[in-house]
């Protein structure tokens, strides 16, 4: 199966980028909901699986006839000022647990197209001025407002490193000047360059070298070597190309054997069919992808369980302690308690 997968998986971010799209709409007096269920998109996916995948396109569309809708030619710059870290997966718990600004982003640039699938992000370093740079492959409704919402978005995630309120020196903004720059300005609080060829926030050098407040050296190693693996893959072996896309849904919250076969571009009986010759089940899979990651995370982490349930997809943190009762016949906790107690590494709750 390899190499059937790439255009799918290349061209697609995390639905959960929509979250904030009926609040944005309802400060204009309009119904984000008739919008987003039109494309598939409903309460429960936007809350219950952030990280499942939604064509790009797709995202672009909606905010095109968002911005038709609402008469806002900023809509994708105002749904960037609501960003947070939420939609990034187990990439948050690496880029908030960094040892500085510059070792973040380049866990953003590095990890983040294992989600956000088509949106390239570039870190640069020039002439005493750090450069961070986005852009989006293809043509398509809409893209401009992605694009826009996404460099909003990097604002202010920097914020959140910094802990404090921060602005560019320049940026740069790839389209022509739109009749609501004024908007631009005042939140970007620097000098804007339009018609640039691609998005990008300029700022000091020496930021990238202020340290990240409240980090945790253990998650960072640890959660550093878990994404290092989920971008380069098991193998090239059918189970091990299968497995990368079970921990990628599971942290995406949906793991169904449609979801899985959907990235590979086959039908789900023929995802079975391959796991068959390779003598086992994509269940089997599932359950010690699952297996071998709560003992990942319970062992070399302090991650609470109700995290840790998260991250393995149960819709609960009782059905991963029934799980893990069935693996090991102990709790959770307990078992976790035994593993410090051995001299593994991390401890408990």
């Amino acid at each position: 199966m390899a190499g059937e997968n790439t255009g799918l998986r290349a061209r697609s971010i995390p639905v959960g980028a929509l979250a904030n799209l009926p609040k944005v709409m309802g400060s204009f007096g309009a119904d984000a909901w008739p919008l987003l269920e039109s494309y598939g998109v409903t309460a429960e996916l936007l809350t219950g699986q952030p990280l499942r995948s939604l064509p790009i396109e797709t995202h672009g569309r909606i905010l095109h006839a968002a911005a038709i809708e609402t008469g806002c030619d900023h809509l994708g710059l105002l749904l960037g000022q609501f960003a947070s870290l939420e939609n990034t997966g187990p990439l948050r718990f690496l880029v908030t647990n960094a040892d500085t600004v510059g070792q973040a982003l380049d866990a953003v640039a590095r990890f983040s197209p294992i989600w956000y699938r088509g949106i390239t992000v570039a870190l640069t370093v020039e002439r005493g001025y750090a450069g961070l740079s986005l852009t989006l492959d293809g043509l398509f409704p809409g893209r401009e407002q992605l694009l826009t919402a996404y460099l909003a978005a990097y604002v202010k995630i920097l914020e959140i490193l910094l802990a404090r309120p921060w602005r560019p020196t320049l940026v740069r903004i790839s389209y022509r000047e739109p009749a609501s720059s004024d908007v631009y300005r005042r939140f970007f609080g620097a000098p804007i360059h339009f018609d640039e060829p691609r998005h990008e926030v300029l700022f000091p050098e020496e930021v990238l070298q202020q340290p990240v407040s409240g980090t945790d050296p253990t998650l960072q190693r640890f959660f550093h070597g878990h994404l290092q693996q989920l971008q380069t893959g098991t193998g090239k072996d059918v189970v091990g190309q299968v497995r990368r896309a079970v921990e990628e849904s599971l942290h995406a919250g949906d793991c169904s054997v449609d979801q899985v076969a959907q990235l590979f571009s086959v039908h789900r009986i023929t995802l079975y069919r391959h796991l068959a010759r390779a003598g086992t089940t994509f269940e089997a899979v599932v359950d010690q992808t699952r297996r071998d990651l709560a003992e990942q995370f319970l062992s070399q982490t302090d991650l609470p369980l109700v995290e840790v349930s998260r991250l393995l997809g149960y819709r609960n943190q009782s059905a991963f302690s029934r799980a893990f009762r069935r693996w090991h016949d102990i709790p959770p906790l307990k078992w976790r308690r035994g593993r410090r107690d051995d001299g593994s590494p991390a401890g408990g709750q």
